[in-house]
């Protein structure tokens, strides 16, 4: 049997992390995570030292890098990468021809949606995410922020938690964002969304609610970001950029999907409250329907 000369796959979730710190990883450590990248069983086998003398760096820059990933340390990274290259998931490219028909391209778009999303799973912190439902259920006040892309999807997150009765709002006005978040007090949550991290505007109202005493919770793609500085929680999913829709865009569904995982968890924490909103929401909007 021939010796096939491609490059191995890398597990997805390891592959996710790489996309989220790629930007904050400093020069040696993005040297160690391409070595992650093409040689992953050699990352699985090989010590620490001889990895180091491989990649030629030092033996500490192997360790930031796994912890940069997300790892506690150079055993985890192993382990992620052991556990998941035994049965790696296939990964979606979404290779949209002129020729291809209409549901050719509806599945392509869905495939690379269902990926985002796959991807998500492995790389999002489950204690965070505790945290943030938790952060949320506590609150006196929620106030969302996000513009762009961003905006819709913290629409979508003050009308599914004003559904189930919590204490939410949302400023559409990117200015008016700051101002709102100035006005937040201790014991309130502000929700900012960002793909990037990087968002001016969303960073200055997150500036603002820390410095009034709120709870800040960040919804990104990538670890390590202006943002995440101001940041109590950081919740970070996966994405990736395609031939048609640029990351910032195939990152909506990671992001709606854990803005609906989040809506879930506190609804079912409070069951005869939640239950009761949304009685009175479906009464409310009940005459305007045919």
């Amino acid at each position: 049997m021939p010796h096939s000369t491609e490059r191995p796959l890398i597990p997805e979730g390891v592959q996710a992390r790489l996309r989220a710190a790629s930007s904050t990883l400093t020069g040696a450590e993005q040297r160690v995570a391409r070595f992650i990248e093409q040689h992953p069983e050699e990352m699985i086998y090989q010590s620490v030292q001889a990895l180091a003398q491989r990649i030629q760096v030092s033996e500490a820059t192997i360790v930031r890098c796994c912890r940069s990933l997300g790892y506690q340390g150079v055993r985890d990274l192993k382990l992620a990468l052991a556990a998941e290259h035994a049965t790696p998931l296939h990964q979606i490219h979404e290779d949209i021809s002129p020729d291809d028909t209409v549901s050719t391209v509806a599945r392509k778009v869905l495939q690379s949606d269902i990926q985002a999303i796959a991807d998500t799973l492995a790389v999002l912190d489950e204690q965070l995410l505790e945290q943030a439902a938790e952060a949320l259920l506590q609150a006196t006040r929620i106030e969302f922020y996000g513009i762009g892309p961003s905006l819709p999807i913290a629409l979508d997150a003050y009308y599914r938690f004003l559904r189930i009765g919590m204490p939410v709002t949302v400023t559409t006005d990117a200015a008016m964002q700051a101002v709102s978040a100035a006005n937040l007090s201790p014991g309130s949550v502000a929700f900012a969304i960002s793909h990037s991290g990087t968002t001016r505007e969303t960073l200055n109202a997150l500036r603002n609610a820390r410095g009034q005493g709120a709870r800040c919770i960040l919804l990104s793609s990538h670890m390590h970001t202006p943002l995440s500085n101001f940041a109590d929680i950081a919740l970070i999913t996966a994405s990736r950029e395609t031939a048609f829709r640029t990351a910032a865009l195939t990152s909506r569904i990671a992001h709606l999907s854990v803005i609906d995982a989040l809506y879930v968890a506190v609804a079912m924490r409070r069951p005869e409250a939640s239950l009761a909103a949304i009685e009175r929401f479906t009464a409310a909007i009940a005459e305007h329907s045919l």
